[in-house]
């Protein structure tokens, strides 16, 4: 399991909502350069790895899965796709409320330090710092992003780091999130189910 001491901590739960503060912010003002939308599946075709407290917080979204969910997860699960194992046929997020952060940063524009994004990732360099900035080529077609729309990806994954030794998370271990899945698949099923945008 997630070696996590008291499951997901307050500290990570204020970061997930900062982060979601901050799209909700760059959406409202660059709503028609942001083709992210319900439904929207162009960066869900991977195989993610999460850290513990971020495990924590999947597993709380799997616990509130109801059957019909859990039935499509399960059948998902056995097909063993290229896309994330959370993507529903509608191109929704099975776990949405309680998707990990790389999930909710996708499609913004992202600047990291010098050296750690490929060159043909890089979209813009960041004004004064030079650091690389890559966005969703879906997003932002008809002008760039601007210094508040940009996220900077390094501290964000400080953040993360931090909030997962602050919760007694292993600094190393990383989880498929199709492991996650695995996890619960004879776990009991719950009525009801969360928010699946």
């Amino acid at each position: 399991m997630s070696g996590l001491r008291d499951g997901v901590p307050e500290a990570h739960r204020a970061l997930v909502r900062k982060v979601d503060a901050f799209e909700r912010d760059v959406r409202s003002r660059r709503a028609s350069d942001m083709a992210c939308r319900s439904g929207c599946s162009a960066c869900c075709r991977v195989q993610l790895t999460v850290c513990d407290v971020e495990a924590a917080l999947v597993r709380e979204g799997l616990a509130m899965l109801d059957a019909d969910a859990r039935t499509r997860l399960d059948a998902r699960l056995d097909a063993e796709g290229a896309a994330c194992v959370f993507l529903e046929g509608d191109g929704r997020c099975a776990v949405y409320a309680s998707r990990p952060l790389v999930c909710r940063t996708q499609g913004l524009p992202l600047r990291y330090p010098t050296g750690t994004l490929p060159v043909e990732a890089t979209l813009a360099r960041g004004r004064g710092t030079g650091e690389p900035i890559t966005w969703c080529p879906l997003n932002f077609t008809q002008a760039s992003p601007g210094a508040d729309d940009v996220l900077d990806a390094a501290r964000v994954d400080a953040m993360l780091a931090l909030s997962n030794r602050e919760a007694g998370g292993h600094p190393e271990r990383r989880t498929a999130l199709a492991d996650l899945a695995r996890e619960e698949r004879h776990a009991p099923t719950r009525p009801g189910g969360l928010d699946r945008r």
